[in-house]
């Protein structure tokens, strides 16, 4: 008897599908732990902002209520004198005109720094600096290492 041409094995068998659907499904794990290891780092970044919006938040509120005490001192018969009875602020006389200063801890790591301009003879202020700064100088430990750096070699 004469063997068909059509007879031959199937070009795509059985073995094969499971292979597919094995990769498939390695895919989809992968993709999914990428997934969720996206979701952790991106809770972790948000959580660190909103503490860190909350905490200058909170600096912002009591460096208010100081520019506050300060307003109210300046408007008082004897501005000087009151505002040396307000605790934690700096005066410098600058050219007829006093520089108030004053910092609020934020954090561990941060300050939030208050400059204010005021004028004594009509009770006037103008806020001249309010900014976030490091709590502490950045001084450098160790150095690396670099080709070409002129470091010695061991």
């Amino acid at each position: 008897m004469r063997k068909k041409k059509n007879e031959s094995w199937p070009g795509f068998q059985i073995g094969t599908s499971y292979l597919l659907v094995i990769f498939v499904i390695l895919c989809l794990v992968t993709f999914a732990v990428l997934s969720l290891s996206s979701a952790l780092k991106d809770q972790s970044y948000t959580q660190k902002v909103a503490d860190h919006q909350t905490a200058y938040a909170s600096a912002s509120a009591k460096a208010s209520a100081r520019l506050a005490d300060i307003d109210t001192a300046l408007q008082s018969e004897t501005p000087y004198m009151a505002l040396q009875e307000i605790n934690d602020i700096t005066i410098t006389d600058e050219n007829s005109e006093w520089l108030i200063s004053y910092t609020i801890p934020m954090t561990d790591s941060q300050n939030l720094e208050v400059s204010i301009l005021a004028d004594p003879s009509d009770g006037s202020r103008r806020v001249v600096c309010w900014k976030e700064a490091a709590a502490s100088q950045w001084t450098q430990r160790t150095t690396l290492p670099v080709l070409g750096s002129g470091a010695s070699e061991n």
